[in-house]
């Protein structure tokens, strides 16, 4: 039995690839359904930046062949152009990159605060629909509890520049003092939410958030102080704007190039900072050519990471320390498993063995009751005294081969 992981990032695709083969909250349930039927029980973890699938395999050759051709399955891209885009990490090396994504080592932006939260959304996902009991329940409480502690015992997190406050660096370095500005919210996710209060909180207090269902966003047009409208008054919407915050989560264009075009013929010079924090997409990349228009991706923030990665380097340092210990101490975990049932087992025939003899014995004699449970006590310490080396050897060994032995030299695979 081995942990598989398979998936790709902002590491090893890019950001078209990364859209082809993202899911939406929404989504993951029918993915995880479709998972089942190719490896049964899994999580799921989609963001802006990966997507990434854990599973559990007895065969991990199989293994990897069946999450490929989930994906194949999932997105209908042919293997040959995913494939070369997918890593596919096995046992140690899953768990290792599971819990430094728990703790933002491996983030677009180092020290961000989003993703253990993703991670977590992830896991309660997959556990509603059936797909992440034993093992991978028990990695993933690891990786959150590892990522608690990389923001509880270290300083990565604190003024980390997370996504959402990205959006504020790149709204100054283009618009200047944005506390005047007219801002425009297009969704109401986790990301515009975030992205609309890092915004609000660095001086901007006019807002208008816009959604296909306008009831669904009165709770953060309320937090904003702001208006809210229906997507139908886009075009009018972002002529007023000076900033446009996306993130629908829909499969196509949400705003187009002609209807930016519409937007600006009346807006003269002023210019139009447009940040798409969706994947997919929701602008049309071709909207970044109309003049006046500037349009920034998640791929944008990547110069902004690296500019704020030296300064945290120390502090990553101290959470790969953690890293390394959570691993090791979920890696003893796993190697109690292969031991445990068989201490258990050796222990369990022992007694079988112990009460047979000790019933023989009785049955010859003719003891009072006193008596017989002073015999039945003092065989149950002889068999726990003698057991007691060699079960202790096994479980400090924690060796599948010497496990093994034990199998045969206690005979334990003929019952």
């Amino acid at each position: 039995m081995r942990i598989l992981l398979t998936g790709l990032s902002h590491r090893t695709a890019p950001l078209a690839t990364r859209e082809a083969l993202s899911l939406t909250r929404d989504e993951v349930p029918g993915a995880l359904e479709t998972l089942k039927s190719h490896v049964g029980r899994g999580v799921i973890l989609s963001t802006c930046n990966r997507t990434e699938v854990y599973t559990v395999a007895r065969e991990p050759e199989q293994g990897r062949e069946a999450l490929a051709a989930f994906f194949d399955e999932q997105f209908g891209l042919d293997s040959r152009v995913a494939r070369q885009h997918l890593y596919t990490l096995e046992q140690d090396e899953a768990v290792t990159h599971l819990f430094r994504v728990a703790s933002s080592l491996d983030s677009l932006i180092i020290g961000e605060s989003e993703i253990l939260g993703q991670v977590r959304d992830a896991f309660g996902i997959a556990t509603r629909h059936g797909g992440a009991g034993g093992v991978l329940a028990h990695v993933f409480h690891s990786a959150l509890r590892t990522g608690k502690r990389a923001r509880t015992e270290t300083e990565l997190g604190k003024n980390a520049l997370s996504v959402s406050r990205a959006c504020v660096q790149l709204a100054r370095r283009t618009l200047g003092d944005i506390s005047h500005k007219q801002v425009l919210v297009v969704g109401v996710g986790e990301a515009s939410r975030l992205a609309a209060i890092a915004i609000r909180d660095a001086g901007a207090t006019a807002f208008t958030v816009a959604n296909r269902t306008p009831e669904h966003a009165k709770e953060l047009g309320a937090e904003l102080r702001g208006p809210v409208a229906s997507l139908d008054e886009m075009a009018h919407l972002i002529g007023q704007s000076d900033l446009v915050v996306s993130s629908t989560g829909a499969p196509d264009f949400a705003i187009t190039r002609d209807l930016i075009e519409e937007a600006t013929e009346r807006r003269g010079d002023r210019p139009l900072l447009m940040i798409d924090m969706a994947i997919p997409r929701d602008i049309e990349p071709d909207a970044s050519s109309l003049p006046g228009v500037t349009v920034h991706t998640m791929e944008d923030l990547g110069a902004i990471a690296e500019a704020n990665r030296r300064e945290r380097e120390q502090e990553a340092g101290k959470v790969e320390r953690i890293v390394e210990e959570e691993t090791e101490r979920f890696q003893h975990w796993w190697d109690s498993q292969g031991v445990t049932p068989t201490i258990a087992n050796i222990r369990h025939r022992a007694e079988k063995v112990r009460a047979a003899e000790v019933a023989k014995t009785l049955s010859r004699l003719d003891l009072s009751p006193e008596h017989e449970e002073r015999l039945a006590t003092m065989t149950k310490a002889l068999v726990k005294k003698l057991l007691h080396q060699p079960t202790k050897i096994l479980r400090d060994r924690k060796d599948e081969a010497f496990t093994q032995n034990a199998h045969e030299l206690f005979g334990l695979d003929e019952e």
